[in-house]
């Protein structure tokens, strides 16, 4: 590896001006000869660091930090020497002609050198051109003072075909402008804009180089995408960099957290709040690679996506992704379904940053709520639903103090007996191993592989229940007090779903809506309600209820048999005979249907 003399450090550090330096990151004010301002490294209310001009050191009597603009840049922006060393002689025009390991190569810094010119090119049209005045009122319609814009460096792309190509391509060579999608080539051979009429957002990874954009529309046009955004580059992966995590770095460290967002428009107005440790995944699902990125600077991350159903999913699927990264996971569910910047526009950012700190709510009670918004409790098959995940999540993950308070919020939201739940509950804990055993006969059955008779029949009655309004009618006619005739508790659901929906409306189509109730398995549900290939007759569905009522027989007496089991040896001779003529009778009508030849279809 080659070396850097110590005369042209000491020739960078002379030139570099530590107040400038630090100035751009932290809010400094004059003290004496020096200036004073909130130490970045440390969370602190009354001013102890210290930047001297004279001595070109930065020093903070609170938490100890100190050093020149060389140290600050490694600390601040989480850089090595060389990176830092790097940055401050191309800032002040020092030449620095060496090649580490560490270093970007010659071909790097060119496309660096180009993405830095579009984005001042980008910022210019927006703010000083004719063309980008629609954008920029639309900005500032948004809330967006010309601070701001300057500050996240927004931009503008004309929309004529190749302004930017026309621009650069007196300096800069085409295939570079193609390498960063910034340009792309006709069918004739000519070049064109990638990004035309847009507003312009810059990407710039942790260290603060712009490795890509992405282009907003400003205007309503349905034919066209959102966003567009930059392809795939040797400096740009999307699922790699995090929106604004470069100058968020600061106040990471000092509020000890990263706040997460899923679009640009989220971060700016968490920013104009005062939360500035807000970074987003840009609108797409967070990546394995962004969550150790954030680990990197953070312990923990809250979580704050959009609060319509979208935003509920998102956070759900982020959150193992965070935990496996190690970050503690905490969440903030905006009312109204609104955005961050919607509930900023619509409310204040200080009444934005009210909310935030008051309203943070850990993985548990994030995904009560997240259950709770899609159960209607006017409706038993839904609070059935609700219940059962409930359970299965407080199985897997709580603990008894936890269960109880949730056991409690489902009792109240649904107006039940909490003595009620919590037996539920109890029952569904000792079911476990039953439910596991009919997991895998669902599975069994899904493969085409045999089960038993008393299964094999309440799945077909499952399928003729989705099937049409005849065979419910035949079904509820042998069930006049109800129908839960269903051991497998996913059947069961299944049918008291169907009876919601068509007590809502009788032409719903049962098929499509059913399966969309259940939070997971969709595709699972609707195998499972149309496993039957061959075909229906109401012949084989009264086959099938002939067999769940045997099933039903030798439930019975066994229940019975247990029961006389059970009696005191010196209890009435009476309540014996009584239990034991109930088994002869229940014996007798099972052999009635042991007697009776069917044959019933097999399931294709």
């Amino acid at each position: 590896m080659a070396l850097i003399s110590q005369q042209t450090i000491d020739e960078i550090l002379n030139a570099a001006d530590i107040v400038d330096i630090v100035g751009e990151y932290v809010k400094l004010q004059p003290a004496g000869k020096n200036f004073k301002g909130l130490c970045p490294f440390h969370s602190e209310k009354t001013p102890s660091f210290f930047v001297s001009p004279d001595k070109h050191i930065f020093n903070c009597f609170g938490c100890g930090e100190k050093g020149n603009s060389l140290a600050f840049l490694q600390k601040y922006k989480n850089l090595s020497f060389m990176e830092a060393l790097k940055s401050l002689a191309d800032r002040y025009h020092i030449p620095l002609d060496v090649e580490t390991s560490q270093g970007p190569d010659e071909k790097t810094r060119r496309l660096y050198e180009i993405t830095e010119a579009a984005t001042g090119f980008y910022s210019l049209s927006l703010t000083n051109m004719a063309s980008g005045k629609p954008a920029l009122d639309y900005l500032q319609k948004r809330g967006l003072d010309i601070h701001t814009i300057q500050y996240f460096e927004l931009g503008f792309a004309s929309p004529d075909f190749d302004t930017l190509y026309q621009t650069l391509k007196t300096k800069y060579q085409e295939l570079d402008l193609l390498e960063l999608g910034l340009i792309k080539k006709s069918s004739e051979g000519s070049y064109y804009d990638l990004f035309r009429n847009r507003i312009i957002f810059p990407i710039r990874n942790e260290y603060g180089k712009v490795v890509g954009y992405s282009g907003r529309l400003y205007e309503n046009k349905k034919d066209e995408p959102k966003y567009v955004n930059s392809p795939f580059t040797t400096i740009f992966t999307k699922g790699d960099i995090l929106y604004n995590l470069d100058r968020a770095q600061a106040a990471i460290k000092t509020q000890k957290r990263v706040i997460l967002y899923e679009g640009f428009m989220d971060v700016i107005a968490s920013v104009k709040a005062g939360l500035k440790e807000a970074v987003c995944s840009m609108g797409t699902a967070l990546t394995t690679t962004q969550a150790i990125l954030l680990r990197k600077y953070a312990d923990k991350v809250l979580l704050c996506y959009d609060g319509d159903s979208a935003g509920f999913e998102a956070m759900e699927k982020a959150i193992p992704i965070l935990e496996n990264a190690g970050l503690a996971v905490s969440l903030l569910i905006l009312p109204e379904e609104l955005d961050p910047d919607d509930y900023v526009q619509k409310y204040s950012g200080a009444e934005y940053a009210k909310y935030v700190e008051n309203n943070q709510i850990d993985k548990h009670e994030f995904r009560y709520q997240y259950m709770k918004k899609h159960t209607d409790f006017r409706k038993a098959a839904e609070i059935e639903r609700f219940k059962i995940a409930l359970f299965m999540t407080l199985q897997k993950e709580a603990s008894a103090t936890l269960a109880e308070i949730y056991l409690r919020h489902l009792a109240a939201d649904a107006h039940v007996d909490f003595e009620s739940i919590r037996a539920d509950f109890n029952q569904y804990g000792l079911s476990q191993k039953v439910s596991q055993s009919l997991a895998e006969k669902r599975t069994r059955l899904s493969a085409g592989l045999m089960m038993n008779k008393f299964m094999r029949a309440e799945q077909l009655i499952v399928c003729y229940y989705t099937r049409a309004a005849e065979y419910r009618r035949v079904v509820r006619d042998r069930y006049p007090g109800g129908i839960r005739f269903c051991e497998d508790d996913r059947n069961d659901e299944i049918i008291l779903n169907i009876d919601d929906l068509l007590a809502d409306n009788p032409d719903a189509d049962v098929l499509t809506l059913v399966p969309r109730k259940f939070f997971k398995n969709q595709d699972e549900i609707k195998v499972i309600m149309t496993l039957k290939k061959d075909e229906y007759c109401v012949q084989e569905l009264e086959e099938c209820l002939n067999t769940l009522a045997e099933r039903d027989i030798e439930t019975n007496v066994k229940a019975l048999e247990r029961q006389l089991s059970q009696l005191d040896p010196a209890a009435e001779k009476e309540e014996k005979i009584r239990i034991m003529d109930l088994i002869l009778k229940e014996k007798k009508r099972g052999n009635e249907f042991n007697g009776k030849k069917r044959n019933p279809k097999k399931v294709s």
